[in-house]
């Protein structure tokens, strides 16, 4: 896995680099309402075809993945396990009891701030918003006296997996995860595919040959073109972000994480972000979570001790902290055991846009429409674009004329500036559809604009 640190990047869009091979050409698509957010998916194969069957493989292995993990789909194998009853046997896929260990793993190596059974203290805190009372004491303890003790058994001489607890459970922190690294897998073992990028809602798997150029979204400005913490350039690897600035719910006027810390019941709130790297997305998710709830020192003291994972974390108040050899623009901001001060600093003026793409009736899978988003000066050049949503299925702009305006502005602005206008972001999961869109004044060369 190679990560290679190419400086703090503070502009809107990034460039997403591809490695040449031979004839490949680079394909782009873009999905809503998979997993429950939004799918990026970027491969390097040989034509147009390979390209559309690549598209379909991976839509359908997802489907195919959440079939076994989901605990949303009530026919999921992971969801028939949960409703057995205590001390019942159930005969398991080897694909689900692989995650099963994984979790009783990074259970033990988190010190149990890490457990699939953390679904049950949400569910106790989420069913109060209403009434206006958090949990009480009492109730918290109870849930918690059902997280302590173990909560399956694998018997790995027969696969058969038994019930030992009653708790609700869920794979959300790990199984996003595994489907990234399964999905780029069966990709790559195509011979008309040679690189995959797959993006699901901010957890970002790299593999092949291919690399990409991503931004870590900034936890207090995490709309499109906020301030980002740190840009770099993956190639055969993985990022995930795990934090509260996209998801979180409220109880008498006050915002709470959605995660928690199983060990004393709470919403965390220490730590606001945290991103990891990994060789594998499995980790990166799993980390991701566990260190947004242990104390900042004990998640240093976790990843340092991982080989090939490093995280960059903030706290609430602001502060940043870094694993050993997490890549640095600069050796003053900080090392892997200090905390570094750090502000968004913003200019005079700040436009912020919200807009949201209306969902199927039927909440299935849609593809995302293209949007364009952009400033023009007072002359009508296009002097910044702010977002662009597109399915790029050739070559060029064949497909981006369709967004009429944007394409002949944008063909101006390519007589002077010939960026890449396609951006790749690390950032907590989402909803899908609902979208937010900052403008600091100023235009691509950082200048303000009048």
């Amino acid at each position: 896995m190679a990560f290679v640190f190419r400086g703090a990047v503070s502009a809107l869009l990034l460039t997403v680099s591809f490695v040449s091979l031979g004839q490949c050409k680079e394909f782009t698509f873009f999905h809503e309402n998979v997993l429950g957010t939004s799918l990026e998916l970027r491969v390097n194969a040989s034509d147009q075809a390979a390209a559309n069957t690549a598209e379909s493989m991976a839509l359908t292995e997802i489907d195919r993945l959440c079939s076994i993990y989901s605990h949303y789909d009530n026919q999921s194998e992971f969801s028939r396990f949960v409703a057995t009853q205590v001390g019942e046997h159930v005969s398991m896929s080897s694909e689900l009891c692989e995650v099963l260990s994984l979790c009783d793993q990074w259970k033990s190596a988190s010190g149990g701030a890490f457990d699939p059974a953390t679904e049950q203290l949400a569910k106790l805190w989420r069913q109060l918003p209403a009434s206006g009372i958090r949990p009480s004491h009492e109730a918290i303890a109870a849930t918690l006296q059902e997280l302590n003790q173990p909560h399956w058994n694998i018997d790995p001489s027969t696969g058969n997996v038994t019930r030992t607890s009653s708790a609700t459970l869920s794979l959300n922190a790990i199984a996003k995860g595994v489907i990234l690294d399964r999905v780029a897998s069966s990709l790559l073992a195509s011979n008309q595919v040679h690189g995959v990028m797959l993006n699901i809602g901010g957890d970002i798997r790299v593999a092949g040959k291919i690399s990409a150029k991503i931004d870590i979204a900034h936890p207090k400005s995490d709309a499109i073109g906020g301030e980002t913490l740190s840009s770099l350039e993956v190639t055969e690897g993985a990022i995930a972000t795990s934090g509260n600035s996209e998801r979180f719910f409220e109880i008498a006027g006050q915002h709470y994480s959605h995660i928690f810390d199983p060990r004393n019941g709470m919403p965390v709130s220490h730590t606001i972000s945290a991103t990891v790297i990994a060789k594998d997305a499995s980790t990166a998710d799993s980390v991701a979570t566990i260190c947004s709830v242990l104390a900042i020192r004990e998640s240093l003291a976790l990843v340092n001790s991982l080989e090939g994972v490093e995280c960059l974390l903030m706290t609430e108040s602001g502060d940043i902290a870094r694993s050993r050899s997490w890549p640095q623009v600069d050796s003053q901001r900080g090392t892997a055991t200090t905390l570094v001060s750090t502000q968004i600093e913003t200019g005079t003026h700040e436009m912020s846009i919200e807009f949201e793409i209306a969902k199927a009736d039927d909440s299935r899978r849609y593809r995302r429409p293209y949007v364009g988003v952009w400033i023009e000066d007072k002359d009508g050049f296009p002097v910044k674009t702010l977002s662009l949503f597109l399915m790029q299925n050739d070559p060029g702009p064949r497909w981006y004329r369709d967004l009429r305006r944007w394409y002949t502005d944008d063909q101006l602005r390519k007589l002077v500036d010939n960026t890449d206008l396609i951006a790749t972001v690390s950032k907590p999961t989402r909803n899908p559809g609902v979208y937010k869109v900052n403008w600091d004044g100023n235009d691509d060369a950082g200048q303000p604009l009048k």
